[in-house]
């Protein structure tokens, strides 16, 4: 044989064997990685079982509890009370990365510390709960602050309770103070005030363990202009020493969609502080006219084109067969007819460019939105002002105050627009001339640029005080 013939066939019998085995590790490993995941699968699947059996067994054996428990409690031997365990519920999801929705944001609303904080340092007041603005310039003028409030009893009224920010530094300061005193606080929104009044009721049980004169609290589920009444048959008619009244919307109603206080997230157009009150403001916005709603923009929110927004918004729509489609059922509804009324308007006050065209750039169509959010929130503000009767309540407040506080007592108003500003300002002057206020704030006393930039919400508020003179009244209503 010839030599080289030879190595050449060991050689290519070597390279064979080698292909083979490479193959055969290639076929070993798929084959290993095919059985690790079946093994997988059916670890998955038994531990599936074992955890929804166990989970069965649990229910079974809770089941079993409430029937011997139920058979325990009822004398007949009669189950008809009992209801079978409901199946678990997976929470909807929320679309995107952040919830937008108040019902969404479930972390915000049980508490979760971190998620507060983090929505806190963006300028943003988490969902359910409420900053209160000012709340130390509101205890320096109420005389909380520097000032001896005396042994005798102390009657202090808080016109607005919502999240109740304000009540509790004021019950920590009563409580601390460690003398006998009483705080009432009034509020129309029966779906809030109760989640306040049992937080505030923790909160003041805490603080008063130690204290043998403690502090009586009492929640009124009630508009304040009837405190006059209400003091009148407790038969504390001129003994109030200090009196808050926060006139501004809570966050809890602005940030609840279904409430419909805000343009920027869909919703019903509801409203209503008090969500028993009959009449929503889409009722209220049917039931006017043209003319009535133009008179409501200019008296309720000062809207300069009153008659623009009226007329335009009961106009009949393209497209709209019948009467219903008329007139805006949702927030959104009304927030976008109000902007199609008005944007032509704000386009024919521009200047035109050499083409005859009207040229706006990026810095221009900011200022448009933001006067079109403007114009929305103050239709919005008129509506909700009529509806909640806001405008007659405060006058009220304002003529029973006199009669209501005790010589030397003193008040303050958080006002959030003129209208409010306007009629405070108003009645202080008046009394301080009629020798009702020994002293009045001519000045508006503002939030800090801080509290400003942490709490937004603050940035149009208005605090005005007035303290009680410590002579007779003389020629004044009294409460009937």
């Amino acid at each position: 044989q010839n030599p080289s013939k030879t190595v050449v066939r060991c050689s290519k019998i070597t390279i064979l064997s080698v292909d083979c085995i490479w193959i055969e590790m290639q076929l070993l490993f798929i084959t290993s990685w095919i059985l690790q995941l079946v093994l997988v699968d059916c670890f998955n699947s038994s531990f599936r079982k074992v955890r929804l059996g166990s989970f069965s067994l649990l229910r079974v054996h809770s089941d079993q509890n409430d029937l011997r428990q139920g058979d325990s409690t009822n004398d007949a031997g009669s189950h008809e009370g009992i209801k079978p365990a409901e199946q678990r519920r997976r929470r909807k999801r929320y679309s995107g990365s952040y919830p937008k929705f108040f019902s969404e944001k479930y972390k915000e609303h049980r508490g979760d510390i971190e998620i507060l904080e983090k929505v806190r340092s963006k300028g943003m007041t988490p969902a359910g709960t409420h900053i209160p603005i000012m709340y130390q310039e509101c205890l320096q003028h109420m005389g909380f602050h520097g000032e001896h409030l005396g042994d005798g009893n102390i009657l202090v009224i808080d016109c607005t309770l919502g999240y109740g920010g304000h009540s509790s530094q004021i019950l920590s300061y009563l409580s601390d103070k460690g003398v006998y005193s009483e705080l009432v606080a009034f509020d129309q929104d029966s779906v809030e005030i109760q989640k306040t009044e049992e937080r505030l009721r923790q909160h003041l049980l805490n603080k008063q363990k130690c204290l043998d004169r403690p502090v009586t609290f009492e929640v009124v589920n009630d508009n304040f202009s009837n405190l006059g009444h209400y003091l009148k048959s407790k038969r504390k008619l001129g003994c109030v020493n200090s009196l808050l009244a926060d006139l501004g919307l809570s966050s809890m109603q602005i940030d609840d969609d279904l409430r419909g206080f805000t343009f920027k997230r869909d919703g019903p157009l509801d409203m209503r502080m008090n969500p028993l009150h009959n009449e929503t403001a889409y009722e209220l916005l049917s039931r006017l006219t043209p003319k009535q709603f133009k008179r409501l923009l200019e008296e309720n929110s000062d809207e300069k084109y009153s008659r623009e927004i009226a007329y335009g918004i009961y106009k009949q729509q393209p497209g709209s067969q019948y009467p219903e489609d008329v007139l805006p059922s949702t927030t959104l509804e009304l927030a976008d007819r109000v902007r199609n009324i008005m944007k032509p308007l704000i386009m024919t006050r521009e200047k035109l460019n050499n083409k005859g065209q009207i040229q706006i750039g990026k810095r221009k169509e900011a200022e448009i939105k933001k006067e079109l959010d403007s114009t929305v929130a103050r239709t919005m503000q008129a509506l909700r002002i009529e509806l909640n009767g806001e405008f007659r309540a405060l006058e009220t407040l304002l003529l029973d105050l006199p009669s209501i506080l005790a010589p030397g007592g003193k008040a303050v108003f958080l006002t959030f627009h003129s209208g409010e500003d306007r009629r405070v300002k108003k009645a202080f002057k008046e009394g301080a001339k009629n020798g009702i206020y020994s002293s009045w704030s001519r000045d508006v006393v503002r939030p800090s640029k801080k509290e400003m930039w942490d709490n937004p919400r603050s940035t149009c508020c208005k605090l005005r005080w007035a303290i009680r003179s410590e002579l007779p009244i003389v020629n004044h209503r009294s409460i009937s």
